[in-house]
């Protein structure tokens, strides 16, 4: 088997759609294994019930068994607000790899209250194990239910050709619009760059009821008679893993150089051509396997966090993520987010500031402050990457 495919096989593909709201922190918040949970939690407010869709992955629960001849089972201790469900679990030779249910709360006080807010507060805990994760997610009342997994839309991202259902309280039909984003990366950190969101913009594309199926690129549905919105994101199959071989080919691009990446797009045998790339950065293929699964691991965190418009790989942050690795420290407030390498206050300290941008269809947009300091910091880590001398994070 080629050594790209040794690697990936054991990256992790899990997807969280958990937001992230605190103001200021100092722990990883976007590195990915320093969770131990990632659970997917949809939430639907409907005629004062809130219903609340979680999935968990069956892979980062710890099941235990009595005895030789009693089964193995997860518990886990979901809670919602102040209320709370013991959630048990037996693993057979079916089980699938989710394991999937719906809470429901009850009289719950509508989004749109003081009292309630448009947030519900979640920590869901692998009692086995004894870990959990808390976090918040937004209360939203419409619910996109993907028809061929038979389960909500975790997040915005869809599979391009998904058939979907738009599932609400208040009927409504849906002014759609649409645009394919530019495929273009970020400039370095050191140059300047004419930021391609900016101008970009959905045209008018069609209205609808309630069915829908997934279109390339970014869909905005607006309600005309209800003040509702929402969007959907059209990506490959894959997403947000690193899997096809000529997407793993193109986001070597931050490291390669413009003839070695031309040469592996126009190679005959592509995977061939991609292991003599990472080769030729590891001098070993035990190097170049650790190489392979840092660099991969980065591009899927990129893609689980910071996307929107565009795969989180193609963005600022994405860029930085994965050259840089995961920050010492992340501040943050709702307009900036400032990343910190090295220890600060030292002359090796290294902050790079991101500024949110306002956009239409996407919340999630950041641009790096870019300036010609960074020049060689950057040099000196894409040449890290090269000589096989990076770290995993």
């Amino acid at each position: 088997m080629p050594l790209i495919w040794l690697v990936l096989m054991s990256l992790l593909t899990s997807c969280s759609t958990s937001i992230l709201v605190d103001s200021t922190s100092s722990r990883r918040p976007y590195d990915f294994e320093a969770s131990a949970l990632h659970p997917e939690v949809i939430t639907y407010l409907h005629s004062g019930t809130l219903s609340v869709y979680i999935n968990v992955d069956r892979d980062e629960l710890l099941y235990t068994r009595e005895g030789e001849n009693t089964p193995f089972t997860s518990n886990v201790l979901v809670q919602l607000n102040d209320e709370r469900w013991i959630w048990t679990d037996t693993l057979t030779r079916e089980t699938p790899r989710w394991l999937s249910n719906k809470f429901d709360l009850n009289n719950f006080i509508s989004a749109g209250s003081e009292e309630a807010g448009t947030w519900i507060n979640y920590e869901i805990t692998d009692q086995n194990r004894n870990s959990s994760i808390k976090n918040a997610a937004e209360i939203r009342e419409v619910l996109i239910w993907n028809l061929k997994e038979n389960w909500p839309l975790s997040n915005s991202n869809a599979t391009t050709g998904t058939p979907l259902k738009i599932i609400s309280a208040r009927p409504s039909t849906w002014n759609v619009s649409h645009v394919i984003p530019p495929k273009s990366l970020p400039a370095p950190p050191f140059s300047r760059y004419r930021y391609p969101l900016d101008t970009l913009k959905a045209s008018p594309h069609s209205v609808i009821e309630e069915d829908w199926i997934t279109l390339e690129g970014v869909q905005k549905f607006t309600s005309p008679s209800n003040d509702m919105e929402f969007l959907i994101y059209g990506r490959h199959e894959d997403f947000p893993d690193a899997k096809d071989v000529l997407f793993l080919i193109e986001s070597t691009r931050y490291i390669a150089t413009r003839s070695e990446y031309a040469a592996m797009q126009n190679a005959s045998h592509p995977k061939e051509a991609l292991d003599d790339f990472w080769l030729s950065c590891g001098k070993s293929a035990e190097k170049s396997k650790e190489l392979i699964k840092t660099y991969y691991a980065r591009v899927e965190e990129a893609n689980r966090y910071f996307s929107g418009i565009l795969e989180g790989w193609r963005t600022d942050r994405g860029m930085i993520h994965i050259i840089h690795g995961v920050p010492n420290k992340v501040r943050r407030d709702y307009w900036n987010e400032y990343w910190t390498y090295g220890e600060e206050g030292t002359s090796n300290t290294l902050t790079f500031r991101f500024r949110r941008r306002r956009h239409e269809l996407d919340n999630n947009t950041f641009k790096l402050e870019r300036n010609i300091v960074f020049k060689s910091t950057w040099d000196r880590m894409v040449t890290s990457w090269r000589n096989g001398r990076v770290q995993r994070d």
